[in-house]
């Protein structure tokens, strides 16, 4: 079997794991989504997204900040794409297969969505140990990280902090 195989089959794996814990009838997922942003390693709280999508047309809007991208059409509904490696490490996210976009559950914004390099995998904090706290202030993580079994700096992403941020509710370039 191939690796992209191999990867495409993990993360359609990762992606039916989702979809099953958010069937009516089922207990709250308990846990966070893995993925890769600019090159960390975050933590995507599984209340605070709603879906997990392939990369699609974006279509650019003029006049605002280069991490706001446009908009994409999901089910008819338009919803504002945002590039976080461009708020975390200012970098581009990398466009290819792997590269997904994590649409903001309803419950913490509406039509809003961001992209990630790549989906790592379901993650629980109770499975880490504590790392260090972040002595700066962040547009949309959280100041403690975590370390997984493998010594990886995990940092946690804090949507509703994000979205109150005044930079991310003004995306239009001054």
């Amino acid at each position: 079997m191939s690796k992209q195989s191999q990867l495409r089959e993990y993360q359609t794996n990762i992606l039916a794991r989702l979809e099953n814990a958010k069937k009516v009838g089922a207990e709250p997922p308990a846990g966070y989504l893995g993925v890769l942003i600019g090159g960390k390693n975050v933590l995507v709280n599984l209340q605070e997204i709603s879906e997990t999508l392939p990369i699609m047309d974006i279509h650019s809007v003029p006049l605002v900040k280069p991490w706001f991208l446009g908009v994409a059409n999901v089910r008819g509904v338009l919803y504002a794409i945002n590039d976080l490696a461009q708020l975390i490490e200012n970098t581009f996210t990398n466009i290819s297969s792997s590269a997904r976009l994590l649409l903001i559950s309803d419950v913490v914004t509406t039509n809003v969505a961001f992209m990630v390099d790549k989906l790592i995998g379901l993650r629980k904090l109770d499975e880490m140990r504590l790392g260090e706290v972040l002595t700066e202030d962040h547009i949309c993580l959280k100041n403690q990280t975590y370390q997984d079994s493998e010594n990886r700096t995990w940092y946690l992403l804090d949507c509703d902090k994000l979205i109150r941020s005044k930079d991310f509710a003004t995306p239009y370039a001054t």
